[in-house]
């Protein structure tokens, strides 16, 4: 027969185990949400570094292409928020012409989307800033510079 105490000791085992598991969860949220993605002074400090060391601005042309950059990638938060509104949009419309049993599974289809997008953190933030990637989409001359090629003499 079961003693008490081993009922006791289950019991414990069991609580312990819950309290570890809640612990490892909120230390996990905890751990998303701080992981915010920088505010668009970074993405400008970050971009200007990257274009200086590609080309080596002098100080002068940092202070003049900063504000350049600060208006495009405001540019950039706003039609991230206008792609996703026109996205939320057409959703609505398309489910407006199907079956209601369309219409349900539709509806699962775009809320697993939305949820997906929230974990990619691609839907803005209510302070304005984005909340994807940490750094704004990569623009047409964003790939890596090759490597110069040695010039050849006409001699050789």
């Amino acid at each position: 027969m079961t003693k008490p105490w081993q009922i006791w000791l289950v019991l414990i085992a069991i609580f312990s185990t819950g309290i570890a598991g809640g612990w490892l969860v909120e230390r996990h949220i905890a751990r998303r949400q701080v992981q915010r993605p920088p505010p668009p002074e970074v993405w400008i400090a970050r971009q200007i570094e990257r274009i200086t060391g590609e080309v080596q601005l002098t100080p002068e042309q940092k202070e003049r292409i900063k504000p350049i950059v600060a208006a495009n990638i405001d540019q950039l938060i706003k039609l991230r928020r206008q792609a996703i509104d026109i996205l939320d949009q057409m959703g609505k419309q398309i489910a407006a012409e199907l079956t209601p049993e369309q219409r349900a599974r539709y509806e699962k289809i775009l809320q697993a989307r939305r949820e997906a997008r929230e974990m990619r953190g691609s839907r803005h933030r209510p302070d304005g800033a984005p909340s994807g990637g940490g750094e704004p989409p990569p623009g047409p001359d964003d790939r890596p510079p090759s490597p110069p090629t040695p010039e050849k003499s006409e001699g050789t």
